[in-house]
């Protein structure tokens, strides 16, 4: 079975579609490892599969799941390639599993407003699918290099699993194992200083660690400290970031990077950043035509501030005014070299000479 076909959106958040219908069954997105029947939403097209499109999964292997391509070929796809669908269950009863989730988190929920009233930090249960870096987790039953009911960080994700720092400071990932996510309040938060709200799709920020600063491949190579970016595709995989760069040597170029590698740019670095990239822009369009910036030469066509065009007669630059043409009223008239002017046709490329 090669792409579906009749699958419709039901349900979208911030432009990402988060509920479908496909025949009779209703799909929503979640995290974490595919499982048998799950659909999955192509971020990339490769491997013969289309951006875009969904696909079945008939098994799975850890975490790969398998597909059939647009040829009718089997292909095995890890989970930063997919966002994840799985079926609704169709009864609206909760279940006995869910009743005693319910119930475990009223309990939690009791624990905090307890710590709260004694003034010290208290850990909050959350949904797995809300789980963030600098989130913690707590596990029943773990192996032998974890502490049982210890809360451990969340420093990353990988697939959508959580990855922590285990007792032999290792990285650890948690994608085999059963634990609940908690974040941490403290009971004075109201004083305490915000966390950073995570990027997210439109967001700019600046590239603060990369390939050479770093062991941990926090980007891509095309990227380098000191880059601003904007954020096209925002995950909870491993590399949770696709970004468009706008500034630095391949500006223009898109590369993946880690959660650690970037920060939000302020308002006034964006600004900077833009300028910075139109400059380049303008300087390339100067450059494909062997001129420098402004380097207006006579014969040149332009586009006036008020959106008339006019042809350069001469350039005397002991003149006020050296850019010189000849104006509605056949007067000859001139502008300075940092007028508003727009170079339209240059006159090497003029049909009529």
């Amino acid at each position: 079975m090669a792409k579906l076909e009749g699958v419709k959106t039901l349900d979208m958040v911030n432009g990402e579609i988060t509920k479908v219908a496909y025949g009779v069954a209703t799909y929503e997105r979640v995290e974490g490892a595919a499982q048998d029947g799950d659909l999955l939403l192509m971020r990339r097209s490769g491997l013969d599969t289309t951006e875009g499109a969904f696909y079945y999964t008939h098994s799975t292997a850890g975490r790969y799941a398998n597909i059939i391509d647009d040829k009718d070929e089997p292909h095995d796809w890890s989970r930063e390639h997919y966002d994840l669908f799985r079926k609704v269950a169709a009864s609206t009863n909760p279940s006995v599993e869910e009743r005693v989730t319910k119930a475990e988190g009223e309990i939690e929920s009791l624990k905090s407003d307890v710590a709260s009233l004694k003034g010290e930090a208290e850990y909050k249960r959350i949904a797995k699918s809300e789980a963030r870096a600098g989130d913690y987790v707590k596990f029943d039953d773990p192996p032998s290099y974890l502490t049982d009911k210890e809360y451990y960080e969340i420093k990353e994700f990988d697939d959508g699993d959580p990855v922590i720092i285990d007792d032999a400071s290792d990285e650890y990932d948690t994608y085999t194992d059963k634990f609940e996510v908690y974040r941490k309040v403290s009971a004075a938060s109201v004083e305490a200083e915000p966390k950073p709200e995570r990027l997210k799709v439109g967001d700019y920020a600046k590239v603060v660690e990369d390939q050479s600063t770093s062991n941990d491949d926090p980007i891509g190579y095309e990227a380098a400290v000191g880059d601003y970016a904007e954020v096209l595709i925002e995950d909870k995989t491993r590399i949770p970031f696709k970004v468009r760069l706008i500034t630095g040597q391949n500006t223009g170029d898109t590369a993946w990077a880690r959660e650690f590698a970037l920060v939000r740019a302020t308002d006034e670095e964006v600004a900077e950043a833009k300028r910075v990239a139109a400059e380049a822009v303008e300087r390339k369009k100067w450059a494909e035509i062997g001129r420098e910036v402004g380097e207006y030469k006579v014969g040149d066509i332009f586009r006036s501030p008020g959106g008339n065009l006019f042809e350069i007669t001469r350039i005397d630059d002991s003149c006020a005014f050296p850019i010189i043409f000849t104006n509605l009223q056949g007067v000859d008239d001139g502008y300075k070299r940092d007028a508003a002017i727009t170079l339209v046709t240059p006159v090497e490329v003029r049909f009529d000479r």
